[in-house]
């Protein structure tokens, strides 16, 4: 005898279940039969916010779990999910528009917005790997980044943050999730450089300070227990011997794992142990 094996769609070509669809695929009837008769159904990270609460309306068991992501997006939800939770991180002020730092609206307080000493950090809701961040450190370049958000807003992005800039640092710790997997890594800034990020020339390093990791992925996973986050890559950076919550990357760079092909392999292994917490082995036996 065989045992029945749960149907599994999966939209993420890693992953291709017994029925896989491309992502960009038209929707229509024979697709939404597929996904009337899974049990479980696979996503990419490169995902829409509509399709995915889509898919869970009629399919609730998906991996990974972007509830969160899509509840709170961006940097601006990065930080609204910090506050939350009363997650550590660097003082943050959140933006919804120029205006509410400019002040040039009859609505908003006056005085404006009081700007905290220079050098602070500016981050568009919309940036990544080092992409919409910003170190300020003069009224010139502060001019300059207003110019920047100006053009995001006339093409209907939204948002920034202002952050506390934390002297003394020139490493970040990348934290990545997949599935009940949890692997560190730190990422080094090249010599006298603000970002951290690969992206952006900085450097892998591993094995140092594991005391302070421990500290970090502690962190990362408790706040992961809490919200059900089960693939991204959490940025941690230390003021002394305190790990701060920087951001949460639910598309990540794989260099600091070894590759793509080690990421894929771990992706493996999580769904299908995913799989089985949800009484959905695939295996059959005869």
């Amino acid at each position: 005898m065989q045992q029945a094996r749960c149907h599994v769609v999966s939209f993420n070509p890693i992953f291709p279940g017994d029925r896989f669809i491309w992502v960009n695929h038209w929707m229509d009837e024979a697709v939404l039969k597929e996904l009337r008769s899974a049990r479980a159904v696979i996503l990419p990270q490169a995902i829409s916010r509509e399709f995915y609460f889509f898919v869970k309306a009629i399919c609730p068991n998906t991996f990974p779990n972007y509830d969160i992501r899509f509840k709170w997006e961006g940097k601006v939800g990065d930080a609204m999910l910090f506050w939350s939770l009363k997650a550590p991180h660097p003082k943050t002020t959140v933006f919804p528009r120029l205006v509410s730092l400019l002040g040039d609206h009859e609505e908003m307080g006056k005085p404006p917005f009081s700007l905290p000493p220079m050098p602070f950090v500016i981050k568009s809701n919309h940036g990544g790997e080092g992409r919409g961040t910003w170190l300020i450190e003069d009224q010139e370049g502060l001019n300059k980044v207003i110019e920047i958000l100006k053009k995001e807003e006339f093409q209907g992005r939204f948002g920034f943050v202002i952050q506390e800039y934390i002297e003394g640092i020139d490493r970040t710790l990348r934290v990545v999730v997949i599935g009940s997997h949890v692997e560190s890594y730190w990422r080094e800034a090249a010599s006298g450089a603000f970002y951290s990020n690969l992206a952006q020339g900085a450097r892998v390093i591993k094995g140092e300070d594991p005391h302070l990791v421990k500290k970090g992925e502690e962190m990362v996973v408790s706040l992961c227990k809490k919200t059900g986050i089960n693939l991204a890559g959490f940025d941690v950076c230390f003021r002394g011997e305190e790990p701060l919550f920087l951001e949460v990357n639910y598309t990540f760079g794989r260099t600091g794992l070894g590759g793509s092909e080690r990421f894929y392999k771990i992706f493996k292994k999580e769904v299908e142990a995913w799989l089985d917490s949800i009484a959905c082995s695939r295996d059959v036996f005869n």
